[in-house]
């Protein structure tokens, strides 16, 4: 089974660890590793460190965010042996209407799924590269990289330039629901007036239920303040 890595913020740790991490072990899954911006280092940075680390070793890593809540057979369907870029997550504003369904797919095609991505670790370690020793560097990508954010947008622009020949997995049903609104919305994109939710998600029920869940769990908090 593959490793997980969370990439997390400090702000969302209270979720990591009471939400999402409990609900991977329920399922069986015990290789987690969190990657928490402590020194309040970026988005862009942590991504490009954690990728470096994640290209020193062999195999692969499922990257989730610190924002989603997991399917009841989030394990099961992970379980894939294949050496493939694989996608988790399809957002539900955009990617419907430009983009086939799911299955596999060109690197065209390749949902923007970062919020739960699986990429083999050998090609994290190259899109690090591709990064340091050329992109940033490039005028049009000025403004990303002073803005410390875009790690999604540079994967995308980085995979289809030197692995556009190769296909993806865009799985249907999604493996995850994006939450954010759940737990005090986006913190990267403040500005954001919509809710950026799967367009591919068939269990409202397990969403209800975790909203509950964190309802009663945040009166509990005010209770022990009082």
């Amino acid at each position: 089974m593959d490793k997980i890595l969370i990439h997390a913020c400090p702000q969302r740790m209270w979720y990591v660890e009471g939400f999402l991490i409990p609900s991977l072990k329920e399922q069986g899954l015990t290789d987690i590793e969190v990657a928490c911006d402590t020194e309040g280092k970026g988005n862009l940075v942590m991504c490009m460190e954690t990728f470096a680390e994640c290209g020193k070793h062999d195999g692969d890593t499922w990257h989730l965010q610190d924002d989603v809540l997991i399917c009841r057979d989030f394990a099961e369907r992970i379980d894939i042996e294949e050496d493939k870029v694989v996608c988790g997550f399809c957002h539900t504003l955009f990617e419907p209407f430009d983009r086939p369904m799911g299955g596999y797919q060109p690197a065209v095609f390749m949902y923007n799924s970062f919020p739960c991505i699986r990429i083999p670790n050998r090609i994290a370690g190259e899109f690090v590269e591709w990064f340091y020793m050329d992109a940033r560097h490039r005028p049009n990508y000025k403004m990303w990289v002073e803005s410390n954010i875009h790690d999604d947008g540079f994967w995308h622009d980085f995979f289809v330039e030197c692995h556009g020949h190769d296909f993806v997995w865009n799985l249907v049903p999604n493996l995850v629901e994006h939450v954010d609104w759940l737990i005090g919305g986006s913190t990267i994109n403040t500005w954001r007036g919509y809710v950026c939710r799967s367009a591919y998600w068939d269990d409202e029920e397990l969403v209800k239920e975790l909203a509950e869940r964190i309802r009663n769990y945040k009166l509990s908090q005010r209770r022990k303040s009082w």
